[in-house]
């Protein structure tokens, strides 16, 4: 009987020291799995920041999907404060909102300095046949008629029509804008972007929007199937590039058209209606490895004027040793349509650019 007591009292005894280390570790345990009293006064005012910051956030200043996945991210994050948080992980979410916030700030579409604008023409003078570019140039574009040689009294000069904002300007038979006080050096950079709302009224070959030299150095116009097609001539090679998608610029429809070439960076992008359809680099065309060339000079001596709505001049084209006189009215390269908000900017317009461009002129 008394070893039998002797165990008990040495195993209650045993009980007792093992009750005496163990509590002290339960005790901590408790303490770790206790809410502690954290500060979150940065991550609530951070959210109100953010909060206000989306309320006031739309499609016009920031793409649909920015805006979307930065609420998503708000809302995930505020949840997650309102649940049992300890130090690490309220600083990983700060750290989180805080590169949202960032990301999402970065993605706002930018605007255009008043410096890089080179010459505009909104042709919403709505009359008159001299019509001056605004712009950090101030060049006028005269209204000429079509060649008589080619289209000999049918023809006039262009016409003001409705246009996407106030008045364009409507072409056809070989009417065009002449600009003679240009500057060509201004028109050679190596960087250089063209937007215009186009309004074809035929689906053809050579429908010109604007050209400096015709392929001698750069032009802009849209091919058939409604492509928009863009050629410069450079140090290294001529570049001949399209956006590669079919019927882009459907006929009796205002669809706007950006045109942003990087020779220092070997690119050129096409957008239409501020989305990206197509960048091209050195790549796929070589000759963007190059500069702009210098400006042509025709064996006449004399310059050709920047053409608004036709590839060159009468005079020009018949120097051409592959152009049989005299030039049907189908075979000469103008504008067929209306033009409007035609802008020439001395950059390379970006993605952010393009699309606030866009969101701000179209109706």
């Amino acid at each position: 009987m008394r070893k039998i007591l002797n165990f008990r009292m040495v195993a209650i005894f045993l009980v007792a020291c093992l009750a005496v280390v163990l509590l002290p570790s339960c005790g901590n345990d408790d303490d770790d799995n206790k809410s502690t009293l954290l500060d979150l006064t940065e991550i609530n005012t951070l959210i109100s920041e953010c909060e206000s910051l989306l309320s006031n956030a739309t499609t016009t200043d920031y793409p649909e999907a920015a805006i979307s996945t930065f609420r998503s991210k708000v809302n995930s994050i505020k949840s997650a404060v309102a649940g049992n948080l300890n130090q690490t992980t309220l600083n990983n979410l700060l750290v989180q909102l805080k590169e949202a916030k960032t990301t999402f700030e970065q993605s706002a579409y930018d605007a255009i300095p008043l410096e890089n604008l080179l010459a505009e023409w909104s042709f919403d003078e709505g009359q008159g046949t001299s019509l001056v570019s605004t712009g950090v140039q101030a060049w006028v574009a005269q209204m000429k008629t079509g060649p008589s040689e080619v289209f000999g009294n049918n023809t006039q000069i262009p016409s003001f029509v409705d246009g996407v904002k106030g008045k364009a300007l409507s072409f056809d038979k070989g009417a065009c804008l002449e600009v003679n006080d240009f500057s060509e050096t201004a028109l050679l950079s190596n960087k250089l972007s063209i937007s215009v709302w186009v309004n074809p009224k035929e689906d053809r070959a050579g429908n010109y929007i604007c050209s400096m030299n015709y392929w001698e150095n750069w032009k802009l116009n849209i091919q058939n199937e409604g492509k928009p097609f863009f050629t410069v001539s450079t140090t290294v090679a001529g570049v001949d590039a399209d956006n590669e998608h079919v019927e882009s610029f459907p006929t009796n429809t205002w669809t706007h058209l950006v045109v942003s070439m990087d020779l220092n960076a070997h690119t050129l992008s096409f957008y239409v209606n501020g989305e990206l359809t197509k960048t091209w680099d050195a790549s796929g065309k070589p000759g963007l490895a190059g500069s702009q060339k210098a400006a042509y000079l025709p064996a006449s001596g004399n310059k050709l004027p920047f053409l608004i709505g036709c590839a060159t001049t009468y005079a020009e084209a018949s120097t051409w040793s592959w152009v049989t006189l005299p030039i049907e009215p189908s075979g000469w390269d103008y504008f067929a349509g209306s033009l409007d908000e035609l802008k020439i900017y001395n950059t390379a317009l970006t993605e952010g650019q393009v699309s606030k461009l866009y969101n701000d002129e179209k109706k």
